[in-house]
């Protein structure tokens, strides 16, 4: 039979038990676990803390009777008390603390002027867990059977924390997993071009740093992969990594999402929920698209970076997160009209890394085309050797607005209409067939006005590799891929001829099947 002392009452006690048992975020488990004991005890403050590495002791949660958190100076537990209850596996009650020489010279007590401590160990399979310590400044405020009944939760509470870790873990291990099948979700990283290696010289520099990265590019440049490789390069590559879209989030709701809300915060709030950043505790959290937050998101977010502290919506309580910030944007983050802070840009701009489109990669493209032909051709069980000639001059042509994200689609759907052995210029999508026809005719074309003098150098460069392809390709059609014929009619030898045909990415087998035409 229960003490008249139990502030829980049976029924409603066991109603929470089995809640709790199915709870499956661990940190809200901790701080259920806490507020059971407290509204059992009656006590004035509790703790609930977890044994850390070298003996340490981690204050995972605390607050007062009344649900509020508790912190500042002296607002901590007892730790001698707590490693007693570590020790025995079992309760530890203090009744008068002030009149105990070991206990009332220490600084938690003293400066709190503590009497009554009750430390209660949480096991798990006989080993402890966690340690839920309450106090009160009143002497013998913990009956001496309160310690027993409390005692017979331990286990319940013990199993309930064993279910969320157990969760916890398949979390961790499914991103872990979630992250490996996305490096094999496509060839985006590839690249042999000077500023796609430059670019992921960056990235391999930055990523064993905790610095926030800003990734600067267009849309579709493949700025999600990038950010997941440095999170797998970096020191935090076993902790989770969790993508946000900050474009697909709807005003009212975005802070929500990144930093969690507590129960009836707003309507359709019916419980805790912990939020995009607490989830990434421990690892990386990718901002896709950052330039769309609103101005109280911002504002929000810039505190977490300054503090590292978050606070749900709804709750007066900050809560620690270990992470890192990765952010990505198409936008100028710093134009007056986007309406950015500029002290959050700063933030986040600690390392700035730039990706460069697709037309500016050179010859990249058609590694890449090849890549996702074969990735495309696997997916759909057709046996293609890649690109064609005339496909290959298409994909060369083409200036690819949609940069590595229109490249794919566009090999994919050649992998599905294609009916030979490679693909041809009518099996790619018409936007790409009409871009290289709306410049037929030309040995060169300027894809656009260039917006400063390194962009001029760069299209210039440009030009001059359409001009040696079309003269490359005009002597091979009329050699019929015979390299020792093409190398006299161009006036170089073998040696020279080669390099030119590799600098253009011109194969001369593709020319050898062709006969000349008809007289």
């Amino acid at each position: 039979m229960r003490a008249n002392f139990v502030r829980v009452p049976a029924a409603d006690l066991y109603r929470r038990l089995f809640a709790l048992s199915c709870e499956q975020d661990l940190d809200s488990v901790l701080r259920r676990i806490l507020d059971l004991v407290l509204e059992e005890t009656g006590a004035e403050r509790g703790f609930l803390v977890t044994p850390g590495p070298g003996g340490d002791l981690l204050v995972r949660a605390a607050r007062g009777l009344d649900g509020a958190a508790v912190g500042g100076p002296g607002m901590r537990p007892s730790r001698t008390v707590v490693r007693r209850a570590i020790a025995a596996a079992a309760p530890v009650r203090i009744q008068r603390a002030q009149d105990a020489s070991e206990l009332a010279e220490q600084t938690s007590i003293a400066e709190s002027s503590l009497q009554s401590i009750l430390a209660v160990p949480v096991l798990e399979g006989g080993e402890v867990v966690a340690v839920v310590c309450a106090d009160s400044r009143r002497p013998n405020a913990f009956p001496p059977g309160l310690e027993a009944s409390i005692a017979a939760l331990s286990q319940p509470l013990g199993a309930a924390l064993r279910n969320a870790r157990v969760v916890s873990t398949l979390r961790q291990h499914n991103r872990a997993l979630a992250d490996r099948l996305a490096a094999r979700d496509g060839p985006a990283i590839l690249g042999e071009c000077p500023a796609m290696l430059a670019t992921l010289d960056l990235l391999r520099r930055a990523a064993p740093t905790r610095a926030s990265v800003l990734l600067l590019g267009e849309t579709g440049t493949g700025k999600e992969l990038l950010a997941r490789e440095l999170h797998r390069a970096g020191r935090r590559a076993a902790g989770p990594f969790v993508t946000v879209n900050c474009a697909a989030l709807p005003d009212d709701l975005i802070e929500a999402e990144l930093f969690g809300h507590v129960a009836g915060a707003f309507t359709g709030a019916t419980q805790d929920r912990a939020g995009l950043f607490r989830e990434a505790h421990g690892g990386t959290v990718f901002l896709d698209e950052v330039g769309e937050l609103g101005p109280r998101a911002q504002s929000r977010f810039l505190r977490v970076l300054e503090t590292g502290e978050i606070q749900r919506v709804g709750s007066d309580r900050s809560e620690r997160v270990d992470v890192r910030v990765v952010a990505a944007t198409h936008r100028n983050l710093l134009d007056p009209e986007l309406g950015f802070r500029q002290d959050l840009f700063y933030r986040l701009a600690a390392l700035t890394v730039t990706v460069p489109p697709l037309r500016e990669r050179g010859n990249d493209v058609l590694l890449l085309a090849e890549a996702f032909c074969q990735q495309a051709a696997m997916e759909l069980g057709r046996s293609i050797e890649g690109l064609g000639e005339e496909a290959r001059q298409l994909v060369l042509k083409h200036s690819w607005p949609g940069n590595v994200r229109e490249l794919r689609n566009a090999m994919h759907h050649g992998v599905v209409f294609c009916t030979g052995r490679r693909i041809t210029p009518a099996d790619l999508p018409e936007d790409v067939r009409s871009g290289a026809a709306a410049c037929a005719g030309k040995a060169f074309f300027v894809r656009r006005a260039p917006a400063s003098w390194d962009e001029l150098q760069v299209l210039k460069k440009e030009a001059g590799l359409d001009l040696e392809r079309a003269w490359a390709e005009e002597v091979l059609r009329r050699t019929r891929g015979n390299i020792s014929a093409a190398a006299r009619a161009a006036g170089l030898s073998r040696a020279a001829f080669y390099g030119l045909l590799e600098r253009v990415s011109l194969r001369p087998e593709d020319f050898r099947s062709r006969r000349p035409p008809s007289p």
